[in-house]
């Protein structure tokens, strides 16, 4: 009985028959050209020509008698096939190709230095098609990345991890697609293994091998670093949210999965951050939400690239674990205790909005990640989760889906309990973005200065920042000018978002914005934070 060939073992057989195909039509002179057109991952026929006409003779300078007539040969056979008509752009199948580059390494008239006189080649074509103003940037940085793999391994290296720090794991089609590029560098960067066993895990992630993608990831402890960019390691979850009519009964009960990374804080504290996939959305209320406000509108359309957040607010134990770091200290002093409800496990409270940027601050400079306070379009998308509902468990919210005072209601629900304090975080059901606590708990400050409406806001997902105290009125400005000179930033609010403990269900909408009049200094038993970062790192 045969052995049953794997797909593997089936692609294999299938590219050395092409070759062979290949050989056997046309002249040994048009295999050592194929060789050579292997080289680039891309090709045009601009590119196959100037290949031709540069590579005349081997390493000994001995001809290789290539006729001209092998360029157009080799673009029409089944060694290539063209992808982008519009830019006559052909590529060559990774097996087929990696069969051609190894025939041309060991050939004695080639071999490695003809590898390295063909990467000096293209790193000298590409120089001159990035200043040539109809040339493709795109393919031009793949040339380049591809010839860096063979005479500057590092740098090839690095420029690669920081394509896959910016990936958005979310995207699950661009995950797969950078996972094949880094296919291609296998034999140049075999001595960078944890960087193609991360590519690996990255194209499983995103088929939705979750079992594979951990298998790769577990490899490393929450974080890996190829030549100085530091690359997390997504882990993936399942949960389930609800959703409830106006009477606060569930309807239904849906599946979902995210994909977050661990950062291990002093004292293995752990800080869970989740993937937050980008999109667009509307942000704001109508004026036919139910007890909405006119600074939620006008409602407009917002892109929020990806990010993460924390998967809960910022909890006692996270804040200790970074106050306690003195010799992280960037601005401000941090109580170490700061708040009324105590448990490491509750979200920390009493902090105002200077001492929340501190900590993130502090914690940027111990991770290396640039972590930061959420945008208000940040927040909103990422409670919304996409959703349009007042919450993003429906047209209601009941006191069993989260911590607010739900002795009083929003529509047709019975009353609940009013615990009158702080819950530990994750107690309710989360969002579908794997987001706990969005609503209730402790209000959330966020980035932006405070403005009275939406006109004129970004839609890009930042802060809403200006450079004036514009948003106070004429008697609070000479209130402040008389009290605190000219430090507006002292005295300039900043918005909360997600109600409270202490808070009545129309406050913890995904749309309602809370302004605290006692400026960005304010501390109270009901005021907390969560914290964010992109995909990347400073």
């Amino acid at each position: 009985m045969s052995d049953v060939l794997t797909p593997e073992d089936l692609k294999i057989q299938t590219a050395v028959s092409t070759v062979e195909a290949f050989s056997k039509r046309f002249s040994k002179a048009h295999l050592d050209f194929a060789c050579h057109a292997a080289f680039p991952l891309a090709l045009t026929p601009e590119l196959a020509y100037h290949l031709w006409s540069t590579f005349r003779t081997d390493i000994e300078e001995k001809p290789l008698n290539i006729p001209w007539l092998a360029v157009a040969d080799f673009l029409l056979s089944d060694l290539c096939r063209e992808v982008e008509p519009e830019l006559e752009l052909y590529e060559m199948d990774l097996t087929v190709r990696t069969i051609l580059l190894n025939e041309l390494k060991l050939d004695p008239r080639l071999g490695m230095k003809r590898i390295e006189e063909l990467s000096d080649f293209l790193l000298n074509y590409v120089d001159k098609e990035l200043r040539s103003p109809t040339s493709s940037t795109d393919i031009a940085e793949i040339h380049k990345l591809i010839a860096l793999g063979y005479v500057k391994p590092q740098e090839a290296a690095q420029n690669l991890a920081r394509k896959l720090q910016q990936q958005d794991w979310g995207n699950y089609l661009g995950l797969v697609q950078v996972a094949s590029f880094l296919e291609t560098f296998t034999e140049p960067l075999k001595d960078f293994q944890p960087l193609l066993s991360y590519g690996r895990g990255i194209g499983k992630l995103g088929r939705g091998d979750f079992k594979g993608a951990t298998e790769e990831f577990n490899r490393f402890h929450n974080r890996v670093e190829i030549e100085n960019v530091l690359l997390t390691i997504p882990h993936s979850f399942e949960f389930e949210t609800p959703t409830v009519n106006r009477q606060g009964q569930i309807i239904k009960t849906e599946t979902h999965s995210a994909q977050y990374f661990i950062e291990t804080l002093p004292g293995n504290i752990k800080l869970e951050m989740v993937a937050i996939p980008g999109g667009t959305f509307t942000m704001g209320s109508s004026e036919e939400e139910k007890d909405s406000y006119d600074d939620e509108r006008p409602q407009h359309q917002v892109t929020v690239p990806p990010f993460f957040m924390g998967k809960y607010p910022v909890t006692q134990g996270q804040w200790k674990a970074i106050a306690i770091r003195n010799d992280l200290k960037v601005d401000t002093d941090l109580e170490l205790d700061p708040s009324r409800f105590k448990g490491d496990d509750r979200p920390v409270e009493r902090v105002n909005w200077y001492e929340c940027v501190e900590f993130c601050k502090r914690l940027s400079k111990l991770t290396g990640r640039d972590y930061r306070l959420p945008s208000e379009a940040e927040w909103e998308y990422a409670c919304r989760a996409g959703t349009t509902t007042p919450f993003y468990f429906g047209e209601t919210i009941t006191g069993e889906l989260a911590n607010y005072r739900a002795s009083s209601t929003y529509r047709d629900e019975p009353k609940g309990e009013y615990k009158g304090e702080t819950t530990p975080v994750g107690q309710f059901p989360p969002n579908a973005f794997g987001l706990y606590d969005m609503h209730g708990n402790v209000w959330e400050w966020c980035a932006d200065d405070w403005h009275d409406n939406y006109e004129g806001a970004t839609t890009d997902g930042s802060a809403w920042k200006y450079s004036k105290d514009t948003n106070l009125s004429s008697s609070k400005k000479e209130q402040n000018k008389e009290k605190h000179g000219n430090n507006r930033d002292k005295m300039s609010r900043s918005p909360l978002r997600g109600g409270s403990w202490f808070y009545y269900p129309n406050n913890c909408r995904c749309a309602f914005r809370y302004i605290n009049l006692l400026s960005r200094d304010y501390r109270n038993d009901v005021i907390g934070f969560r914290v964010v970062c992109g995909f990347g790192r400073t």
